[in-house]
């Protein structure tokens, strides 16, 4: 787990971290994750490869072999032949890539799975730029007697003696049975001690799994407590990420005031105010080239309504009073929408009646 290099008093964190705080440290590459599952997996991915491919490996081993004792290496060195040795140690390094390398590609790609399994897809550099703090020999030195350093080597020590303790009373049992295979043929004898080194590993390995799952939840646990938040922390990202409270008001407010001024404008351009007729006021405008129906372009309650009125009476927007479908339109129909059709007669009679007055036909 990677250090953040933050300088906070535990009793002071406690606030959750918020989800923008844990993908800000993925991005820096600062994730939860037990390296001691990942060796485990990436241990047991070469033993199970080793294990698959030992038929082959025993044969090109045997091969080799039986070429080079075959091989009168001191007459050939005799004959003046330099190039024997090299030749065969050529084919030596041939041999052991040839061995070593799917075994060695097995444990690297299973360890970069266990990796992703723990953390995820993360890509990042931050790892990687040089940090003064990091090798600042002062840090280095509180960092080796920190309390988090004394409770990694007590582990580590705990997890050396339950691992030796375990080997050798399983070396010890089959020491003590080995003089009953005296008398037991040497092919016999290598399937005993090939079982009995199989049950040593897998001892060995859910010791080390058992480990490596309870490193596993101490690292959760531990990342979860290091990237815990300070109440002004949780305040200043709150700020940062949904912004100061009172300039959203005030942005509101502009926006309301803007909102306000459109609708003026669009009272002075209206063919009717609807009113009810102090309480509510509600602009309508139909083009009947343009328009599939009649249209509320502002509305307004109490003051508002006040305001709306005066703006058309200025305007010489006619004002028609209509207690009914003044409310109706105010509490169902917003700013910009058509009027719905249930209301289209009476919007029709209204308009109609401007008309008449304008001397326009609807």
């Amino acid at each position: 787990m990677a250090e953040n290099g933050e300088d906070r008093s535990r009793e002071d964190l406690t606030e959750e971290a918020s989800p923008h705080r844990v993908e800000e440290y993925r991005r820096k590459g600062m994730v939860a994750q037990s390296k001691e599952l990942t060796s485990l997996a990436a241990l047991l991915a070469t033993a199970v490869t080793t294990y698959t491919l030992s038929p082959h490996i025993g044969a090109q081993i045997s091969d080799f072999m039986r070429e080079v004792f075959r091989t009168d290496l001191s007459s050939r060195l005799d004959l003046g032949s330099g190039h024997i040795l090299a030749d065969y140690l050529e084919k030596s390094v041939k041999m052991i890539a040839a061995i070593g390398l799917p075994i060695s590609a097995a444990g690297f790609i299973v360890g970069i799975l266990g990796s992703f399994v723990q953390i995820g897809a993360i890509f990042t550099v931050d790892p990687l730029t040089p940090d003064m703090e990091k090798i600042n020999p002062l840090s280095g030195f509180q960092r080796l007697f920190s309390m988090r350093q004394a409770v990694d080597n007590i582990r580590l020590v705990f997890k050396m003696i339950v691992v030796i303790a375990i080997a050798y009373f399983l070396i010890k049992a089959e020491v003590l049975r080995s003089p009953s295979l005296m008398a037991t043929a040497p092919a016999a004898l290598f399937g005993v001690y090939g079982h009995a080194a199989k049950v040593i590993f897998l001892s060995m390995v859910s010791v080390l799994g058992l480990f490596g799952v309870v490193d596993f939840i101490f690292q959760r646990m531990e990342y979860s407590k290091k990237i815990r938040m300070t109440k002004q922390e949780a305040k200043q990202e709150h700020r940062e990420r949904e912004g100061d409270p009172q300039i959203k008001a005030r942005i509101r407010a502009v926006q309301r005031e803007m909102a306000r001024r459109r609708m003026m404008s669009a009272v002075k351009k209206a063919d009717v105010i609807i009113t009810n007729p102090t309480h509510f006021a509600i602009a309508i405008v139909y083009d009947k080239k343009k328009m599939a129906a009649p249209k509320v372009v502002a509305k307004g309650a109490d003051f508002l309504a006040q305001r709306i009125k005066k703006v058309a009476a200025d305007a010489g927007v006619p004002l028609v009073e209509n207690v009914p479908l003044a409310r109706t339109l105010y509490k169902s129909v917003k700013v910009g929408q058509y009027v719905p059709r249930a209301l289209y007669q009476a919007i029709a009679e209204i308009l109609a009646y401007v008309y008449r007055l304008k001397n326009r036909t609807l």
